[in-house]
């Protein structure tokens, strides 16, 4: 199947496709950047110091 018969597929036939390859990957397979666990650290730092304002999953319902 190349690329274009892919690209041609309905979108159901995509998702599952999708689907198929993201089952067969495994945590060897995805190797997160450096940078992604300083922005998380900072983030923690900042919502453990006060820093940031947080809202309950009702509040944030509310708001939409």
């Amino acid at each position: 199947m190349s690329l274009n018969d892919i690209y041609n597929l309905p979108a159901s036939e995509k998702l599952h496709l999708i689907e198929q390859l993201w089952d067969r990957l495994d945590d060897t397979d995805i190797v997160s950047p450096d940078w992604h666990k300083e922005v998380l650290d900072e983030r923690r730092k900042r919502y453990e110091n006060g820093e940031v304002k947080t809202i309950s999953l009702e509040e944030f319902k509310k708001q939409r």
